[in-house]
């Protein structure tokens, strides 16, 4: 990527724990059929329009693509996070994912509080529950957040920021949450379609 000019806004499309065990209940892997852990129910929905959301970026020119896992519902408990987007010199961002009532509304905060522009994209994002995740998403946007209806075509980075864990897990040995995303499982993988997605800039 090249170095942002001196204030230049740099904007990054983050994409929120899209992974097969949040997404399906079942699904295939290597010819083998694997049950999903805690699923957000309309996780499904919003698969097709955050893929096109990867591949309007992808076509826009040269994107860099990172994969920061998270052992935490805050990403940014991962110091790689803020490391990360410290030396790319990200300012904006615009959120997709899930779940609206924990990740992206605790994501979402973690940006605010940090001084980027937030933007949450309309229809790429999911709660486990409905009523719940439009009060995270009012709440967010109370705080500063703004819902967006599209990316704009200057995006420069896609960060995932996903869940994975393994038995050492605060999360997991708390027994608050059943295990889920385990590290080296196929459910801990992004989803197909968004992984084919972002493949695309390979291709251009």
């Amino acid at each position: 990527m090249e170095p942002m000019k001196k204030g230049e806004n740099l904007k990054a499309l983050i994409i929120i724990d899209m992974t097969n065990d949040f997404v399906f209940e079942t699904y295939e892997y290597e010819g083998e059929t694997y049950q999903g852990k805690l699923v957000a129910p309309l996780g499904k929905t919003i698969i097709d329009k955050t893929a096109g959301l990867i591949k309007k970026a992808v076509s826009g020119g040269t994107v860099s693509v990172f994969r920061l896992t998270k052992d935490h519902l805050n990403a940014f408990a991962n110091p790689e996070l803020e490391l990360k987007v410290a030396e790319l010199g990200i300012n904006e961002v615009f959120i997709t994912g899930l779940v609206e009532e924990i990740c992206i509304y605790i994501n979402g905060l973690g940006f605010l509080e940090r001084g980027f522009r937030t933007n949450i994209v309309k229809g790429c994002t999911a709660p486990f529950e409905e009523e719940k995740g439009k009060e995270a998403l009012k709440e967010l946007t109370a705080c500063g957040a703004k819902l967006v209806d599209d990316i704009p075509d200057d995006i420069k980075v896609i960060l995932l920021l996903e869940d994975e864990h393994d038995e050492n897990s605060e999360e997991i040995k708390s027994g608050a949450w059943p295990p889920h995303n385990m590290k080296g499982t196929p459910g801990a993988l992004t989803v197909r379609e968004i992984r084919e997605a972002l493949e695309e800039r390979y291709k251009q």
